[in-house]
């Protein structure tokens, strides 16, 4: 039988809304809602502040009862600011990759194993930089991180930055995953620009991919989470010893 399961990837814009509210239960509430087998989170921040809520990555695991992987990418005065892992399945093993380009603002990736009920699933988050020349760095280096034929299933998800819907940047990676053209997620409330993707190995998986697109997700961050729904093909049947 196929292996399925479902990933979002949100951006979640520190848990600030469009009514400028800073609010982690908010988006604690809008996880619950995707039940999604692992869901990659960007943009996630720690401030000082009394509430359980001031450090994000800490406050979310415990607000939606999920296993957590944390990625700090930046270090600010008052705490850190990255991406985030959720998910309901053990998560075995947790990497960091460093996509910092020069001098502009720290990028990484999270590079994370979560068994789910099927086997190991390998899931990278990330948020790639603002400027072409960055984001072309730092596509290269990711695929050189996740080497030529990762093994195994695979997803990639993430605020891309990248809005144009057949860019040049991103051909490399059409060529070796499964990616269905991304549909628009940014500004919430209005989506015009698929800034966020998600990428799939092996090629030949059956990705579907839609927004979640609510009354509460429309408000609560600058961008609509993306959802894809992974079948995996069937695996070979082995050949009879001779």
């Amino acid at each position: 039988m196929s292996a399925r399961f479902s990933v979002v990837s949100y951006n979640i814009h520190g848990c600030v809304g469009r009514d400028r509210a800073r609010d982690a239960d908010r988006i604690a509430r809008a996880i619950r809602t995707f039940a999604a087998d692992i869901v990659g989170l960007q943009e996630v921040d720690t401030h000082a502040g009394p509430g359980l809520d001031s450090s994000q990555m800490d406050y979310l695991p415990h607000a939606t009862g999920l296993h957590a992987a944390c990625g700090p990418v930046r270090a600010r005065h008052h705490g850190h600011y990255g991406n985030l892992l959720l998910t309901p399945y053990p998560i075995l093993d947790v990497r960091h990759l460093d996509l910092r380009i020069g001098r502009y603002e720290p990028r990484g990736a999270l590079d994370v194993d979560v068994r789910l009920p099927h086997g190991v699933v390998r899931a990278v988050v990330t948020h790639l930089g603002l400027l072409p020349w960055e984001r072309r760095a730092q596509l290269a280096q990711l695929l050189r991180a996740l080497g030529p034929n990762p093994a195994g299933a695979l997803v990639i998800m993430g605020d891309f930055n990248v809005w144009r819907p057949r860019s040049a940047a991103l051909r490399a990676w059409r060529q070796a995953f499964s990616a269905p053209e991304a549909p628009p997620t940014y500004p919430a409330f209005l989506p015009l620009l698929p800034l966020d993707r998600i990428f799939v190995s092996p090629a030949d998986a059956r990705v579907e991919i839609e927004t979640c697109s609510t009354a509460l997700t429309r408000v609560c961050s600058d961008h609509l989470p993306l959802r894809a729904r992974i079948t995996l093909p069937e695996p070979s049947p082995r050949s009879p010893p001779p």
